[in-house]
């Protein structure tokens, strides 16, 4: 009875770690401007601090070759507003030049952000995000 407790207790705890591994994310972004990147930082800031995700720096994921979702934005400022419009997707890469992106279109919004809200905007658009990560299947991947 007790190796059977043992055995149970460790299958749970393996589960656990397995369930604990962040999502990669792959942020592509056109945002310079002052405005811009500070919506930008407030979104990545969210995806760190939700650690269900964590941001990488290629879609190769540091060599690792996984599955890879993939968030482009591009903004556009104009006085205290920046417009910023996102998609997201999955990738996968094949070698360190041979990468395949899927951009589900269905994602395609835009967000209209004031320079005394840029934390809110941050926060909408990784819950935007999130709700299409969260989702049973995101994009498939033709990977031919």
């Amino acid at each position: 009875m007790q190796r059977l407790i043992l055995i149970l207790l460790f299958t749970l705890s393996s589960l656990g770690n397995a369930a604990e591994n962040p999502k990669s994310v792959f942020v592509k972004a056109r945002c310079d401007g002052k405005i811009s990147s500070a919506a930008l930082s407030s979104f990545k800031e969210e995806i760190r601090t939700s650690q269900r995700y964590e941001v990488v720096p290629a879609l190769d994921d540091n060599g690792k070759m996984d599955k890879v979702l993939d968030v482009q934005m591009s903004c556009m400022e104009h006085d205290n507003v920046v417009a910023i419009a996102t998609v997201f997707g999955v990738a996968k890469c094949f070698g360190p030049r041979n990468c395949h992106v899927s951009i589900d279109g269905s994602t395609l919004g835009v967000i209209l952000c004031y320079s005394t809200a840029i934390p809110e905007c941050g926060r909408a658009i990784f819950k935007a995000f999130d709700d299409y990560a969260s989702r049973p299947n995101p994009a498939q991947l033709k990977l031919e």
